[in-house]
């Protein structure tokens, strides 16, 4: 058997799963993805047998594509849930950009049924707050979002994002009512700490929040940007 049989044998369990063409299809491609299964190997069979229905698989879809994308680029190194082992939520991804510069990357999907909600722009938020609180202190903090293409394509995140500080400010009740946020100040200290949103979809969206700190460097972005599959980018 090749090493790639033998991983696919061990994550899924001799089992059928929705995704394990895919995730062949990738290791065949890969051989750095394939080392990323290998050294992964139980903490993605776990989530294998966790996610049997077509929602949940599709959730871990996306986190996989997001590392067999960003192991494409030789020049970024991935570590799967570095801060589980703290026991505290953290972000999916932890990459090192040339060996020195370390961010974090927050996969989250984005479904079209999501909580019954009608508009877009409310399912768009409650996974922003959601969120939020992932984001890791002292380090850029980048939120990658899958969507379809047509949904995608008629959000504007730079819109979108500025309404949201401005129900922050002006205190709506609304706002607060489904967020777990007590004031302006306890919302800005999370969102601080976010640097860039991303739309992973063919018609790309990159939004740079400018008051974070740290940010993340303009040229990592559009590296990231980059790697997006069919990628077009709108900014």
């Amino acid at each position: 058997m090749t090493k790639q049989a033998d991983l696919m044998a061990y994550v899924f369990e001799g089992q059928p799963h929705l995704l394990s063409d895919e995730i062949y299809r990738w290791m065949d491609i890969s051989p750095r993805f394939t080392a990323f299964v290998e050294t992964y190997r139980d903490k993605i069979r776990k989530k294998v047998r966790l996610a049997r229905e077509p929602e949940t698989a599709l959730d871990l879809r996306g986190e996989l594509e997001v590392a067999y994308a960003l192991l494409d680029d030789r020049r970024l190194d991935v570590a799967y849930e570095p801060y589980a082992s703290a026991k505290r939520r953290g972000s999916d991804f932890a990459v090192t950009y040339r060996a020195n510069l370390v961010f974090n990357i927050e996969v989250a999907r984005m479904r079209m049924d999501e909580s019954g909600l009608p508009r877009k722009e409310e399912r768009f938020l409650r996974l922003l707050l959601y969120k939020l609180g992932q984001m890791q202190p002292g380090m850029p903090n980048l939120l990658v979002i899958h969507t379809r293409n047509e949904l995608a394509g008629s959000l504007d995140l730079n819109k979108l994002m500025q309404e949201i500080k401005t129900r922050v400010e002006k205190k709506e009740p609304a706002f607060y009512e489904v967020s777990r946020y007590e004031s302006p100040a306890a919302f800005y200290k999370d969102f601080l700490r976010l640097s860039a949103i991303l739309l992973w979809a063919a018609e790309a969206q990159l939004w740079v929040n400018k008051q974070a700190r740290p940010a993340l460097e303009e040229k990592v972005l559009r590296l990231v940007a980059s790697l997006v599959p069919g990628m077009t980018l709108d900014t």
